[in-house]
Parts: C-alpha cells; sequence; structure tokens
C-alpha cells in the first residue's frame, strides 16, 4: 500500500507508519532524497499531542544522515512556503493532519521552491522508505535536541501583515489617518475561530495589528481539541458569535489554517465559492487578475462558474486538491485559485494556500470597496448543494461497481445542464464523497442518498464475496 496520498502521508498517529521505527525512517529518506549533509532541514507542526513525538523521530532519521532538523513553533502549515523564500532551508516538512481529528497525524513535506513535492519525488522518497525497511536499517538516538527558532512565527506574522498594508495602501481612499494607518478597521470586531489549532497564536495577533477588534475562539489547545466542534469544519458555531457580538465579519481556520470559511455582518456562512468569484472581480478591477483567469475545482457551484461568466472572467477546473489547483495556475499563468472548502492561493504573493493570508487580503479588499462583506459577497447566486461522506471499508473503483454507475449515468442525463453529479474517494481518509447540485434541493439530495447507498451496498456486496 503507498504511505503517499494526495496530500502527503496520514493516518492514525498511534499505528504504521507513524510507529517510532517507521517515522525514523522516513525522516532518513527525507533528507537523503532532498538534502546534502550539512543542510538544515525545517520541521513545523500544529497542536496534536502526537506532533512532539513524530518531529523527534523524524530528526532521529534526519541526523542520520548529516543534515540538521531546525524546529518551529506550532504554525501554521503554509508558513513552510513562506519561510523556504529565505533560502536558510532547503526542505520543509509539516506534521499536520489538517482538519482531521487529533488522533490522526500527518507528513506534508514542501520543496526548496516553497511548493509540495511532486509525486515522482515522492515516489523516490517512497522508494528510500522500503529499502530502509527490508534493509532493518538500525537508526541512533539524537545526540542532542533539536534546535528552536521562535523567531520563525514572528517573521510569517509580519509577512501578513505586510501583504495587508501593501494591498490595503495602494489607492489614496480618504480612510488614512495623518500618520499613515489604514483606518478601515478602527472600532470594527472581527471573531476568529482558531479550531484550537495552528493559528492560535499567530491569527489574533496579526488581526489585532491591523487594528480591528479581536474576539478570538478556541484558543486553547490541549493536544485532543484541534477541528473538535469547531473551526472552519463547524462554522455555524462562528455564525452565532458574529450574530451576538454584531461584528463585521468572522473567520473560521482549520487545524492547520491553511483553510478560511468567511461569516459576514449578518452571520451568513461564505465558503470558497463566495470568496474566489469576489476576490476574483476585485483583483480584475484592480488589474490583478492575471490572464483575468480564475483556478478552481470540480467541485465549484453552479453559482460560480455563472457569476464569472458575467464577469467575462475564464474559469479553469482542475481536480480536487490544492497541489492540482496550483499545478493549474501554473499552466495558465492565473494569480488566483482556490477550493470551495476554504483553500485560497495569492500566487503572486505565496505559492500555496494560507487562511490568514487570505483573510488579511479580504480585508484590504473591503477597505479598497469600502464594503460590508455581504456587500462584497452578492455577486455569486449558489444553487442548492449536497454533498454526503460515508466511511467505506475498501475503496473500490467505481467502473467496477456496475450497478452503481448505471444509476450515476442515469441522474446526469436527468439533471443535463440544470445540475451535477460528482463522486469521488477522498485522497487523505476512506470516505467515498458524492455531491449533486441543482434547483430542486430535494431532487438532489435524493440523488446524492440514492446513489451513495448503492455504492455502499455494491462495496460491501463485493467483499463479502
Amino acid at each position: 500500500m503507498a504511505l503517499f496520498g494526495t496530500d502527503g502521508i496520514r493516518g492514525n498517529s498511534t499505528k504504521y507508519p507513524f510507529d517510532n521505527g517507521t517515522l525514523a525512517i522516513i525522516g532518513k529518506a527525507i533528507a537523503k532524497v532532498l538534502c546534502s549533509k550539512k543542510d538544515k532541514l525545517l520541521i513545523i507542526s500544529d497542536t496534536r499531542e502526537s506532533g512532539a513525538r513524530i518531529q523527534k523521530e523524524l530528526a532521529r532519521g534526519i541526523a542520520s544522515e548529516g543534515v540538521e532538523a531546525i524546529s518551529g513553533a506550532a504554525m501554521p502549515t503554509p508558513s513552510a512556503s513562506f519561510i523556504l523564500e529565505s533560502k536558510k532551508f532547503v526542505a520543509a516538512i509539516v506534521i499536520s493532519a489538517s482538519h482531521n481529528p487529533y488522533i490522526d497525524n500527518g507528513i506534508k513535506i514542501f520543496a526548496s521552491n516553497g511548493l509540495k513535492l511532486k509525486d515522482g519525488i515522492e515516489a523516490k522518497i517512497e522508494k528510500e522508505i522500503r529499502a530502509f525497511e527490508k534493509a532493518a536499517v538500525k537508526i541512533p538516538p539524537l545526540k542532542k535536541p533539536i534546535k528552536k527558532d521562535l523567531s520563525l512565527l514572528k517573521n510569517y506574522e509580519n509577512f501578513i501583515i505586510s501583504a495587508y498594508r501593501h494591498y490595503g495602501f495602494n489607492r489614496n481612499d480618504g480612510r488614512k489617518a495623518a500618520n499613515g494607518k489604514n483606518e478601515f478597521l478602527k472600532n470594527k470586531t472581527i471573531v476568529i475561530d482558531c479550531a484550537n489549532g495552528a493559528s492560535f497564536k499567530c491569527a489574533p495577533e496579526v488581526l489585532r495589528k491591523l487594528g480591528a477588534k479581536i474576539i478570538a475562539l478556541n484558543i486553547k489547545p490541549n493536544g485532543k481539541n484541534i477541528n473538535k466542534n469547531c473551526g472552519a469544519l463547524y462554522p455555524q458555531n462562528l455564525a452565532k458569535a458574529v450574530k451576538k457580538h454584531k461584528a463585521f465579519i468572522g473567520f473560521a481556520f482549520d487545524g492547520d489554517a491553511d483553510r478560511l470559511i468567511c461569516i459576514d455582518e449578518k452571520g451568513g456562512v461564505k465558503d470558497g465559492d463566495f470568496f474566489l468569484a469576489s476576490m476574483s472581480k476585485f483583483l480584475k478591477k484592480q488589474g490583478k487578475l492575471k490572464n483575468n483567469v480564475l483556478v478552481t475545482t470540480v467541485m465549484a457551484n453552479i453559482g460560480l462558474i455563472i457569476a464569472m461568466k458575467n464577469e467575462k472572467i475564464k474559469v479553469i477546473t482542475s481536480k480536487v486538491g490544492d497541489r492540482y489547483v496550483i499545478e493549474d495556475m501554473q499552466k495558465h499563468k492565473s494569480s488566483l485559485g482556490g477550493e470551495q472548502s476554504g483553500h485560497f492561493i495569492f500566487r503572486d504573493i505565496l505559492k500555496t494556500g494560507d487562511g490568514l493570508l487570505s483573510a488579511a487580503m479580504l480585508l484590504s479588499a473591503l477597505s479598497i470597496e469600502n464594503k460590508k462583506p455581504s456587500e462584497f459577497f452578492s455577486i455569486i447566486d449558489k444553487f442548492p448543494q449536497i454533498l454526503i461522506n460515508k466511511e467505506v471499508k475498501e475503496k473500490v473503483p467505481f467502473e467496477k461497481l456496475q450497478k452503481s454507475s448505471q444509476i450515476i449515468e442515469k441522474y446526469k442525463n436527468d439533471l443535463k445542464d440544470k445540475g451535477r453529479i460528482l463522486v469521488r474517494y477522498s485522497g487523505t481518509e476512506n470516505l467515498l464523497r458524492v455531491m449533486a447540485e441543482g434547483k430542486d434541493e430535494k431532487q438532489i439530495e435524493q440523488i446524492a442518498k440514492t446513489i451513495i447507498n448503492s455504492i455502499i451496498g455494491e462495496i460491501n456486496a463485493q467483499i463479502r464475496s
């Protein structure tokens, strides 16, 4: 079974490949493929209780190749891409399972160019891992503790603040004080939900420095409460808080802070489709939407496609996953891309998706436009969309599920151009995902349920036989 999925290595932190011996071998393989002796390799993590152990074992393997591992604080995943721009590190490892429960963890690897590894490089690392396992390589203990550099988090915070100020100050909008500071956020309240994850320190700090009053929720991680009924997966809780505090806007991050879900001043939950449509229109107006192209995924709502057509903005749809969005952004030389789930990439500023940077860019746009969030997001009229996730025992290829394939094809023909059906497996979990979209919410809900029940029934029947 392959170790690398669509977003690095991910799984239950108490099982293989997250046992100590395998982790050390993974660290050794990463160092062998990506580094030379005496190079430095960055390791950061989110707030999961398993993170410290995983970091120590990876560093043990890294040291066995003559490479030094340097640790940062609990930091957002995208900060690794920013830090790599300093050229002090040849690569970065992020220990995080993103939006998954605390018991899971993951290993994401960024190359020296600030991007996640290509499939071919991951294959080389996996080949080395298998060779080390076969040879039963013994890796010695670390001779000294991992060095920590807490200045890395501060540098990342300053980067976000600078990005906001650069874009927020690019026009004389009449809202600057005599000292040159942008006054747009003065006396405005922003409620944030940090999911007890990697943004619990930096998000409140950065947004306060931008001038707003901050009410920060879920900023007390204990190693087990990351993503637990909070953050980007549960934005309804934040929506209630925004209404309660009569806030200007709300921001919900996921566990590793590469996602952002917004709440407007009325308590409306605005996912990635709203963000991408509105920011595309804004950037086009500012002359910053390169080639007049937005890159999103096949999960994008039809409402987004229609809105972009009305704005004469070309939409490129990629496979689900931020790495595929980034690949298409490079191919089409686009400056903005992202996913409905809340990953947004401002390619001219950072090479990967960043929830906190996205929040800052939205605030900058609202400042320039002098609009409330509900006004800014009003560009899009979304179609009803039903998304159902169900755990499966085995990811059987859909072409081997004949009955279910016929049902899916029938529903697609019924909907024609007035709706969509998307059926796929999660790249990081044993989950079946079925999305149905159309004008009649009851109809698409029934379609999604019928498809998912058929697929699970067929999978279970094949396993029994």
